[in-house]
């Protein structure tokens, strides 16, 4: 395993903009915290994801920190998924079959071939040029903010963040607890347990869900995508809803100024 500590020399809260288009970020914030890390890790020990770790740049002026994590060279960055009876094949990424600048990989199945030209290519070639994943580790303390730019990683938030920019294609949030939330997702989704401030969440073929949003404006923008959305008596304000080809579930905002317009969509609220 390869591990790289990215020095954060502030304390109280950042404001971090980390750019990292494929592989995991967790972000944890933690209200004990006073000075945040962040830590980036790989499998391997050698080859593309530990030459993006080491060329992975940050910057950091006052409160806020910068982390620019470089593609992964021949790895796995945007993705064209295909799925028939089940069986998936990606190309540029993912799991099952990926075809990704030529070559050929076959994960999640143990007794996965590959055949070329009707010939078996045995797996007993070194991988150590292989792309690994890569995972970001963000620690942060309360009150911090964050601004994601992704293709296709797999983001978890644990805690509180106070605003959290989402900017992503195909890939995936999963959160607790937002202040402002402004998302742009496309063929992704989100989940997020709470928003208790604001709401501005932008999807194309993609799906949206909270929980809980007691904030005091929202709106949804919806172009072939799915939000469900419950709000509670503690909300207030505006809620606009805009649909094309879309879906949209909202409940709880019968005391909300509700503004919709739908285009070959389906609104419900409720």
């Amino acid at each position: 395993m390869t591990e790289h500590t990215i020095p954060v020399d502030a304390s109280g809260p950042i404001a971090l903009d980390l750019t990292m288009n494929a592989g995991s970020i967790r972000i944890n914030v933690d209200p004990k915290l006073t000075r945040a890390s962040v830590v980036l890790k790989t499998e391997a020990t050698s080859g593309p994801s530990v030459d993006a770790i080491r060329d992975t740049a940050m910057s950091l002026q006052g409160q806020n920190l910068k982390v620019r994590v470089p593609n992964v060279a021949g790895g796995m960055n945007g993705s064209t998924i295909v799925q028939v009876g089940g069986n998936t094949m990606t190309f540029s990424g993912g799991n099952g079959v990926s075809i990704v600048g030529g070559n050929v990989y076959v994960g999640g199945h143990v007794s996965g071939k590959v055949f070329v030209n009707g010939r078996e290519v045995t797996p007993d070639s070194p991988a150590e040029d292989a792309a690994t994943p890569i995972t970001a580790v963000v620690h942060l303390p309360a009150g911090s903010l964050a601004l994601l730019k992704t293709h296709t990683a797999k983001t978890v938030v644990n805690g509180e963040l106070a605003r959290l920019e989402y900017d992503a294609t195909s890939g995936s949030l999963t959160a607790e607890r937002i202040g402002e939330l402004d998302a742009t997702i496309t063929s992704g989704s989100i989940t997020v347990g709470d928003v208790t401030e604001s709401l501005d969440v932008s999807l194309t073929s993609g799906n949206f869900a909270t929980g809980a949003y007691s904030g005091k404006d929202a709106r949804l923008t919806l172009t072939s995508g799915n939000a469900r959305l419950a709000a509670t008596p503690q909300s207030s304000g505006r809620l606009a809803v805009n649909a094309t080809s879309g879906c949209a579930q909202v409940t709880g905002a019968a005391h909300l100024n509700v503004r919709r317009r739908v285009t070959s969509g389906y609104v419900q609220v409720s």
